[in-house]
């Protein structure tokens, strides 16, 4: 079945190119592996990906549908949200979480980790 996988995208609309291509890999892996656990976790600027109010949101809308329906579970740091200014309402269905909590825990349960 393969190790589950916690992608973390510390990436953000400054580097639209790169969150674009990070979503993408994220939808392979899973479409690879369908049995195998992966999540998503947006973290630090990355939690801008998830801003439903901003010029490339439709695409990424698009691209967070397609990876909901994969299976795909998508977090992002409720700590980084309020250091951006950010509330939940201005994003993208989303679960909430400490971020560095949720590394940690994913490291102590054996998960492939990837941060980009």
């Amino acid at each position: 079945m393969g190790r589950p996988t916690l992608v973390v995208l510390t990436t953000g609309k400054e580097a639209f190119v790169r969150a674009n291509a990070v979503l993408q890999m994220t939808l392979m892996v899973r479409r690879t592996k369908q049995e195998m656990p992966v999540e998503l976790l947006l973290l630090g600027p990355g939690v801008e990906v998830l801003r439903s109010n901003q010029k490339n949101s439709p695409q990424f809308e698009q691209q967070l549908a397609g990876l909901r329906e994969a299976g795909v579970r998508i977090t992002v740091c409720e700590v980084s949200l309020e250091s951006l200014g950010l509330t939940k309402d201005q994003m993208f269905e989303c679960e909430t979480v400490k971020g560095g909590v949720e590394v940690a825990t994913k490291l102590a349960e054996d998960w492939n980790v990837l941060t980009f």
